[in-house]
C-alpha cells in the first residue's frame, strides 16, 4: 500500500486549493470599499469601521481576541490563554486542565502579566518622519533621527 500516503498527499493539495479567502488583508483606514460594496452590497461606514477597529484586541503575547461585553471581557482562543491559565493556576488547581467560572466579576482572576491592546486611532506619519531625517544621513544614524522623531 505504497500508493495511499502519495494518494492522500495528493488529495490533500487539490483540496486546499479550492479553497481561497477573497478580502485580503487591509488598513482599516484604507479598506477596500468598492470591491466590498460591489461583492457583497455593503457599506463599510466610518462608523462600522469605527466599531470593528475599537472591538479588536491584541495581546502582549501577540494573540487575538474581540470584547464581547462594555465590561471589558473579551474572547479569544485556547491556546492565546493557555500560558495565563497554567500561571494563575496551583497544585491544588489546574485551570488549564479544569477550566473556571466565575459567578460574579467579584469572583474573576485577574491574569497579572497579560495586557490587552486596542488600537484607537490611525495616522500616516510617513511626511513628518521623513521631514526628520536629512538626506544627508545614512544607515545607523538615519535610524536613530527616525527613532527620535517616532519617540515625540
Amino acid at each position: 500500500m505504497k500508493l495511499r500516503p502519495l494518494f492522500v498527499t495528493l488529495a490533500a493539495l487539490f483540496a486546499g486549493s479550492a479553497l481561497r479567502a477573497d478580502e485580503g488583508m487591509w488598513l482599516y483606514s484604507a479598506p477596500p470599499r468598492a470591491q466590498i460594496k460591489a461583492k457583497y452590497g455593503f457599506d463599510l461606514t466610518e462608523a462600522w469601521l469605527a466599531h470593528v477597529r475599537l472591538s479588536s484586541v491584541r495581546f502582549n503575547s501577540g494573540g487575538s481576541a474581540s470584547f464581547v461585553s462594555g465590561d471589558g471581557l473579551v474572547i479569544t482562543n485556547h491556546h492565546v490563554g493557555a500560558d495565563s491559565l497554567q500561571k494563575m493556576g496551583s497544585k491544588d488547581k489546574n485551570y488549564l486542565r479544569d477550566g473556571f467560572y466565575a459567578k460574579s466579576a467579584a469572583e474573576e482572576i485577574k491574569c497579572n502579566d497579560l495586557e490587552v491592546n486596542v488600537l484607537q486611532s490611525i495616522e500616516d506619519v510617513t511626511a513628518r518622519i521623513n521631514a526628520a531625517v536629512p538626506a544627508t544621513l545614512t544607515g545607523s544614524d538615519a535610524a536613530l533621527a527616525r527613532r527620535k522623531i517616532i519617540a515625540e
